[in-house]
């Protein structure tokens, strides 16, 4: 599999709302990179892959291998940086695919371009319904990521898959932290109901040390 794409994008920022202190009340320019900034960037992204699944939004069985560069160009050459993302599906059926144990492993390194910084709302994140599902959208960031999700899936029907979910994960300043050392994890319980190439509705119920019972509704594969 080879793609890629071109894209240009302008990123603003507004105050945020609601009860809690909005970022710009807590951090400044200096000590938060890209804080209040506006940036034009210029997104060019490659992937070369190996992929056996039936499809990317519904599989039971075959596996995905693949690399994907990201290079931001920043047009006041302040924000510019480069990203490497690697990932790795596995779906092996048990039972004739009335069950199917799922993994996915995915690590992401970012690089700042010419010594520019890395806009904090642009660096590599865990949290939310697609990585780290008991936490918080974002909760977690720094120029370098690990996800690790486990997945045993159960057939119910034709159109109706549950699940029982683990996922792992932690970022770092450093590539050479990207051990096993100190994860946050969280696991949980989901309906997908699907068709024979998509799953246009995934509702799960998570649970993480920071949340009791978190919701998930989302019209895309969790992986």
């Amino acid at each position: 599999m080879l793609r890629g794409g071109v894209e240009y994008s302008q990123w603003n920022q507004q105050h945020g709302e609601g009860t809690s202190l909005s970022v710009e009340n807590v951090y400044t320019p200096a000590t938060l990179p890209g804080l209040g900034a506006t940036i034009n960037y210029l997104h060019t992204q490659g992937t070369v892959g190996l992929d056996w699944r039936t499809s990317p939004g519904y599989s039971r069985r075959g596996v995905y291998f693949g690399v994907t560069g990201h290079d931001y160009r920043d047009s006041d050459d302040q924000f510019g940086f480069r990203m490497a993302e690697y990932d790795a599906v596995q779906h092996l059926p048990i039972l004739r695919e009335t069950w199917v144990l799922s993994f996915h492993e995915r690590v992401q390194n970012a690089y700042g371009s010419d010594n520019q910084q890395i806009p904090f709302f642009m660096l590599p994140a865990l949290g939310g319904g697609s990585s780290l599902r008991g936490y918080s959208s974002w909760r977690f960031r720094d120029r370098n990521s690990l996800l690790l999700q486990a997945e045993w899936r159960i057939m119910v029907n034709r159109y109706l898959d549950m699940a029982f979910f683990y996922d792992a994960g932690k970022v770092t300043a450093k590539s050479s932290d990207l051990d096993l050392d100190h994860l946050k994890d969280d696991w949980g319980f989901g309906l997908r109901f699907h068709g024979p190439f998509s799953t246009p509705l995934r509702v799960e119920i998570a649970h993480s040390r920071e949340t009791s019972i978190g919701f998930i509704f989302s019209s895309s594969a969790s992986f």
